[in-house]
């Protein structure tokens, strides 16, 4: 009688979980688990993606392609920050601008007039932003130099690139779809 009662258990068991809705307490509790983990995923994926694009763009300055550059970088973004902030009736992300930077800026419209933001904002003088050094700054890429880089908000990253002091480095980056660019460079 024992056997036969130990042989009745799994099909019980399979009878069970052959009813409608007999396994849904599992199904809900894995639901929710995948669910979970999904979402930590992106979650930390979001908040590292900026800083894997800072990375990225320290190589892309420091190569010799500057196609490699152009993908993180919305140059026509860039130039219209400026304009915007050279026009004190615009809003712009752009905060105070140093004194070197309004002095080149200012040396580049009387010298080319109307089109000097065009012709001076490219992708060549952006990496030399990139890459300037400090006085007694060590070669290479800008990725050491780094002071500040966090969110501003939820689809907005500031980046700082050396001190406070000494004249730093600005960008703004901005996140399109599901890739971060920079969208405003300054001193």
């Amino acid at each position: 009688t024992d056997n036969l009662h130990e042989m009745k258990k799994p099909l019980n068991r399979a009878v069970a979980l052959s009813r409608p809705g007999a396994s849904t307490g599992r199904n809900r509790v894995a639901l929710r688990r995948v669910a979970y983990w999904t979402t930590a995923a992106a979650l930390v994926a979001f908040l590292l993606l900026p800083y894997v694009t800072i990375w990225r763009m320290d190589r892309a300055a420091q190569s010799e392609e500057p196609a490699r550059l152009a993908e993180l970088v919305d140059l026509d973004a860039v130039r219209s920050e400026i304009k915007k902030k050279l026009n004190k009736d615009a809003a712009s992300t752009i905060d105070t601008l140093s004194d070197p930077f309004l002095r080149w800026l200012d040396a580049g419209i009387q010298s080319r007039g109307n089109r000097a933001v065009e012709e001076l904002v490219t992708l060549a003088w952006i990496r030399e932003q990139l890459l300037a050094q400090e006085p007694g700054g060590a070669e290479g890429g800008f990725l050491g130099r780094i002071t500040y880089a966090f969110f501003d908000a939820p689809t907005g990253f500031r980046v700082r690139v050396g001190s406070p002091e000494e004249n730093p480095l600005h960008l703004r980056m901005r996140l399109r779809g599901l890739s971060w660019r920079v969208e405003a460079l300054y001193r």
